[in-house]
């Protein structure tokens, strides 16, 4: 029996539905009377629809046991480059005046979902203007409830006013059932509406998980810096006061990064890109502030794209743009990068599904060719980036999903083996990782993920990290005891553990999401397998799922923003000054890393540079007569 885990309280009643696995009956919602409907559902000649490069067709299905008898199905058998280009449109039947209290309510599923969850947004607007309301979520296999109320930021005239779906990214095919959007008026506050929440086990204040978390990592992640202070004879000095900041943390902190806004001059600014569809614009007032934060916040970073496969021959291509970029990429952002002192890690050299990406595509059903082509590219990309490269996602997806996996290409594991085993070959300085999603959230890759860590461990090629995709969404979070018992298992195997792509998106529910990070990197920091936590994306502007940036589009921090600055910088940093005994010494217990060292006696000083390691570190300051 597979173990249920996301709790969903829905006007006091529990509803534990994971991703994929069936949910227990639950009291719904129900919107209380008084309010008029501005949406006919049941209309479906209403509904309109805008397709571009993309097979659509919906229709009405029939469903059981749950509150309502029939969902509107649209599926997509061409899935678009943008979610936008499958749009759908339920026009108002009724205008709702400026400040009116609104409620929008409605049930949403992926039954054919499968990898990770596209965005669906759902928003009340009229035609191009921006939405007067707009939410964004993740649909999944299970139905869910969603429940919102807002104010009408003004009139809402029905003639042209509608509810967008935009469903282009959300899979094969969506179903929304029981849409209403009622107007309550202007007298109801948005408070005495109901709202639909989510929570997780282990999220109350006092959990004793995160008391037993925190105490473990007061344990394995500090240890005693020992400091004395002699003259020039080495005659111990007293009631010298001696000050230990920590400069670098030994664990990874990581983030993963845009290669033009770390590189690009002032000149290329302001810069345009697209992200899902839309054109986003960073000034060059933004670009430093981007660097900022990289150089104050991570001591490692993962580039995005840069060395994907593909856009690494793009780079190295012979062409205008691929001189330019290579430009950014190699001459710019990586000397600043390590003139900063931040790890890079490469990203990545395989993904375990071949027909995911253009790139190996052509190769499905041909794998020497396939192998020639990998093999090609290794040779090429590994020698060039081993100056700068300390770590590799070598294998990315390495279960992968899907009828086309390297496993199944080449019938069986002894491929992953060989490929770990050249590209050590080529970068036998870099750390070589494997990294693989629905691990943690979900879970239903655990046991498959085992099979083939333990498949390589006995053919010596064990990988150097085990990296997790840590993509946490509304419905998947796991909770932190059942992440630490996963760790458990994965550290038997495994020595070195790694969340390496982490972030958690909770729809508008901002505070789920601070509480719900805070308790992830706590229980991840507290694990001793555990070296480094490397997110994927930190601010709204550079992020692939926007909801889950820790900085806002104006560099404002959300709730867990400031979750992440206040433990790794604050309560997971050491800056304390401390007074020597009569025999020079003075002790700290400092989180493990790097360290400056400054020593003050009746206006003499001195200074050093240390590392605090497992076990404690010893250093003797010298102050002389003329300091």
């Amino acid at each position: 029996m597979v173990k249920r885990h996301l709790t969903l309280t829905l006007l006091g009643t529990a509803l534990l539905s994971p991703m994929g696995f069936s949910a227990q009956a639950a009291e719904p919602i129900t919107p209380p009377p008084g309010g008029t409907d501005l949406v006919t559902f049941a209309d479906p000649a209403r509904f309109q629809f805008s397709a571009q490069q993309a097979a659509t067709e919906g229709g009405w299905n029939t469903i059981k046991e749950m509150p309502f008898a029939r969902a509107f199905r649209v599926s997509v058998a061409t899935r678009p480059r943008v979610r936008q280009q499958v749009h759908w449109e339920v026009p108002l039947v009724r205008s709702a005046a400026k400040d009116s209290t609104l409620l929008l309510s409605f049930w949403i599923r992926r039954p054919q979902s499968g990898g990770e969850p596209g965005p669906t947004t759902i928003a009340v607007r009229a035609g191009s203007q921006p939405p007067y309301y707009k939410l964004k979520l993740s649909a999944y296999r299970d139905w869910q409830q969603h429940v919102r109320a807002f104010k009408a930021p003004s009139d809402i005239d029905a003639a042209n006013a509608f509810i967008s779906i935009d469903v282009g990214n959300s899979g094969p095919a969506i179903e929304i059932a029981d849409l209403r959007c009622i107007d309550y008026g202007g007298e109801i506050d948005i408070a005495d509406l109901p709202r639909s929440a989510v929570t997780y086990a282990g999220r109350e204040p006092n959990a004793a998980w995160r008391q037993e978390a925190l105490a473990r990592i007061e344990t394995i992640r500090k240890s005693d810096l020992t400091v004395q202070v002699v003259d020039a004879s080495g005659k111990p000095i007293p009631n010298a006061n001696v000050n230990v900041q920590m400069q670098r943390h030994a664990f990874g902190f990581g983030n993963v990064v845009d290669a033009q806004l770390l590189g690009l001059p002032e000149a290329a600014f302001p810069y345009t890109r697209e992200r899902g569809g839309t054109a986003i614009t960073s000034s060059w007032a933004d670009a430093q502030k981007y660097r900022d934060v990289v150089k104050e916040h991570f001591n490692t970073v993962t580039f995005e794209s840069e060395l994907r496969p593909h856009k690494w021959q793009e780079m190295t291509s012979d062409t205008p743009l691929g001189r330019q970029l290579y430009t950014n990429f190699a001459q710019r952002a990586v000397p600043w990068l390590r003139s900063h002192d931040i790890a890079i890690r490469g990203h990545y050299i395989a993904w375990g599904a071949i027909d995911f990406n253009e790139s190996e595509r052509e190769f499905v059903g041909r794998p020497q060719a396939h192998r020639q082509w990998l093999w090609n590219h290794m040779a090429d990309v590994l020698p060039q980036t081993a100056d700068y490269v300390s770590e590799w996602d070598t294998i990315n997806h390495i279960i992968g999903w899907g009828k086309h996996t390297y496993e199944i290409e080449y019938g069986g594991y002894d491929i992953y083996a060989q490929l770990l085993q050249e590209a050590r070959r080529l970068a036998p300085d870099a750390r070589h990782s494997i990294n693989e999603g629905k691990v943690l959230p979900n879970g239903y890759k655990r046991e498959p993920y085992k099979r083939v860590i333990r498949f390589l461990n006995d053919h010596g090629q064990a990988p150097d990290t085990v990296g997790f995709m840590a993509h946490f969404e509304l419905t998947s979070l796991t909770p932190p005891v059942e992440l630490l018992s996963v760790y458990d298992d994965f550290g038997k195997i495994a020595p070195r553990l790694q969340l390496s792509e982490f972030d958690v998106e909770t729809g508008d529910d901002e505070q789920l999401q601070a509480d719900y990070y805070r308790d992830v990197l706590i229980a991840t920091f507290s694990h001793p397998n555990f070296v480094s936590i490397v997110q994927w994306g930190f601010w709204e502007n550079a992020h692939w799922k926007p909801a889950a940036a820790l900085w806002r589009r104006d560099w404002s921090l959300k709730p867990s923003g400031q979750v992440f600055v206040d433990l790794v910088k604050r309560q997971w940093s050491t800056d304390e000054t401390a007074t020597t005994d009569a025999e020079g010494h003075c002790q700290v217990r400092g989180f493990l890393g790097d360290y400056h060292i400054n020593v003050d006696h009746q206006g003499r000083k001195a200074a050093t540079q240390a590392v605090l390691k497992p076990g404690g570190t010893h250093v003797q300051i010298e102050i002389t007569q003329d300091q």
